[in-house]
């Protein structure tokens, strides 16, 4: 036993993951068995759930993973990443791959990437992010009904659209971030595509 867990230990240890709650399980039981004391039924089935996920099978396929990591993998896992920091949602994979100032650090593991990106509401997020706006910048465009804050048929100018992920709040239809400039005023907002209609050309 204390073989088993030395072992998936150091695996960890040179995978730089002491920080992960795997590693801090493991070393929990690593002083239980040295004090003579036997692990509970959920304890070793926890254990061969760890060795699992550090296979040589595993770290082989995490190994593959990071080897086809490409320019669209990063972009979306970045939207994905600043999207759950506002939401306070899978914090522990959010930390430990994005720094102080939303930049990028490291690489996930295939398992973490899915986690963050492939469900439904990061998917809808990535593509509010990422679709092809329906106001480029330069378009005259008129506020909705439901914009709220007194900006019902307030006429703006769009000035820009995110597609970074730094400006995406929703996973709703149509949240899309756009950078626009109402008339009258100096200072540029931040709204989203879904409160702003196109302006009625003049005849």
């Amino acid at each position: 036993m204390k073989a088993r867990i030395n072992n998936t230990l150091g695996r960890m240890m040179v995978a730089g993951d002491k920080s992960s709650w795997d590693y801090g399980f493991l070393e929990s039981i690593q002083e239980q068995v040295q004090n003579g004391r036997t692990l509970s039924h959920n304890q070793e089935r926890h254990l061969q759930q760890i060795e699992g996920r550090w296979s040589d099978e595993a770290l082989a396929s995490r190994a593959d993973f990071a080897n086809k990591w490409d320019d669209e993998k990063e972009q979306k896992f970045t939207i994905a990443l600043r999207y759950y920091k506002k939401t306070g949602y899978y914090n522990n994979i959010v930390y430990k791959y994005l720094d102080g100032d939303d930049g990028r650090k490291g690489t996930p593991t295939e398992k973490e990437y899915n986690k963050l990106v492939l469900n439904k509401y990061a998917s809808a997020v990535i593509n509010n992010a990422l679709s092809e706006s329906q106001f480029p910048a330069g378009t005259t465009a008129i506020f909705r009904a439901n914009a709220g804050y007194g900006r019902n048929n307030m006429p703006v100018v769009v000035l820009q659209n995110s597609s970074d992920g730094s400006q995406v709040k929703s996973h709703a239809k149509g949240a899309k971030p756009i950078r626009v400039l109402m008339v009258g005023s100096a200072e540029p907002i931040w709204t989203e595509e879904r409160y702003l209609k196109r302006a009625k050309k003049r005849k």
